[in-house]
């Protein structure tokens, strides 16, 4: 663990340079060579966040998971480059540790949590902002909207970075864009990751535009992921005040998924032709608040796939026991359509608590009954000072028949068949 630490403090004066230790002697130095500060405005942040993760889950013949591990994260954000003025650079390593490895993939015979010890680069990129535009270039988290077809994944121990080249915007009042090219993807897990040629990069088109304040957003977008599958998709959104204090939210969103433009890592391309749709509303008053929603992923209609998010921040949808992971990284084969009722309580003295309750249905009958499952989540979140915060959560996976996601037609085949029970505690320490 100490030896880990080290190379993270190695990595953050990578970036920060002499001047975070030795001050004037070597910026000096820089200067005579350069003619202008190598750089400056230079703004180290750290994290530590340990959690415990408990897993129980039937059937599998596997000991139930406990992990305890912690997150140190270094970074650095350099608020001018070469004297440049609107250059900025920011260079951030993690290291996971396992302080208790009872859990696959550190231990083979005990149940998955999905924090490998691990060290990397995870964000290394120069932003040159220009008027209302920012161009971007290197290895950054890339999160759009509530993260349901692209994010960071953050709440795993290591997050997901994706190497990008990059342009962002606002060339009107009330409108905004991002355009991307992708070249590699840093998964949660190394196994995820994934690079791209240049000329095959996956492409992420994100336009959006307010049409009302607050109370109508407008989105379009594509998202051609290489290899895998074109995803175009509209989303309406907004906030309408009632007075008193109540305020109503709705969301809707459509999205239709075809072959992908492009191939690189495979040998074929998949053949893909399904659709998805989401719909949420929602109202909050006096630190009350609930939602309901509804989402449907489309079947793979006799294709090679239903309709996926490999991109997304998984564990925020479709359950936190993950059950339905692989369905909406992969694709459910016969669909799924999914109910969640949530409701909670929010207030900086008593902090947020909050519970949901999931039913995962198939959109098509694979021959063994549609129902999926069920699932309740409970959580309570408080921030203890202006840097630490506390969370404490729970998910209780009902199985019923589960699900597949190539085609199957015996339940002992499919996915989510069994039982899961899944508790966290975590601390959080920011600086």
């Amino acid at each position: 663990m100490k030896g880990k630490v080290l190379s993270l403090g190695a990595a953050a004066l990578l970036a920060g340079g002499a001047l975070l230790l030795t001050g004037t002697a070597n910026q000096s130095n820089a200067q005579d060579l350069l003619g202008v500060s190598f750089i400056d405005n230079v703004k180290p942040y750290l994290e530590f966040r340990p959690r415990y993760e408990y897993v129980d889950q039937e059937k599998t013949g596997k000991k139930d998971a406990n992990a305890l591990t912690i997150r140190t994260k270094i970074g650095v954000n350099i608020g001018t480059v070469l004297g440049v003025q609107g250059l900025s650079a920011t260079l951030e390593a993690i290291d996971v540790s396992a302080l208790i490895d009872q859990y696959d993939p550190q231990r083979t015979k005990y149940e998955t949590v999905k924090d490998p010890a691990n060290t990397r680069i995870t964000q290394a990129y120069l932003a040159y902002k220009y008027s209302n535009f920012v161009f971007i270039a290197g290895r950054k988290y890339v999160a759009i909207d509530d993260h349901r077809f692209i994010g960071t994944v953050n709440w795993r121990q290591m997050p997901q970075s994706l190497g990008v080249v990059a342009v962002a915007g606002k060339p009107i009042q009330g409108l905004d864009f991002l355009l991307a090219g992708v070249y590699e993807r840093k998964g949660i897990v190394d196994s995820l990751n994934k690079d791209w040629k240049m000329d095959k990069m996956p492409i992420v088109l994100d336009v959006n535009y307010q049409v009302v304040p607050q109370a109508l957003r407008l989105k379009g977008f594509a998202y051609l992921l290489t290899d895998i599958h074109n995803t175009y998709g509209i989303k309406a959104s907004g906030k309408i005040g009632l007075g008193n204090g109540v305020t109503v939210s709705y969301l809707g969103e459509y999205a239709k998924q075809t072959d992908p433009y492009q191939k690189d890592n495979v040998a074929t391309k998949p053949d893909i032709d399904t659709d998805y749709y989401r719909l949420k509303v929602g109202a909050s008053a006096m630190g009350f608040f609930g939602n309901v929603m509804y989402t449907y992923f489309g079947n793979a209609g006799g294709k090679d796939a239903g309709f996926s998010t490999p991109l997304a921040t998984l564990h925020k949808f479709d359950g936190w026991a993950d059950v339905m992971l692989s369905g909406a990284a992969k694709g459910f084969y016969y669909g799924m359509k999914e109910w969640c009722i949530s409701a909670g309580y929010k207030n900086p003295v008593i902090g947020k608590l909050m519970i949901a309750y999931l039913k995962f249905d198939s959109d098509k009958d694979p021959g063994f009954g549609k129902s999926i499952g069920s699932e309740v989540d409970l959580l309570y979140a408080k921030k203890l000072t202006k840097r630490l915060s506390f969370l404490a959560k729970a998910a209780y996976y009902n199985a019923d028949n589960g699900y597949c996601i190539s085609e199957c037609n015996n339940k002992e085949d499919a996915l989510g068949k069994n039982d899961v029970t899944k508790y966290w505690l975590q601390l959080d320490y920011k600086y």
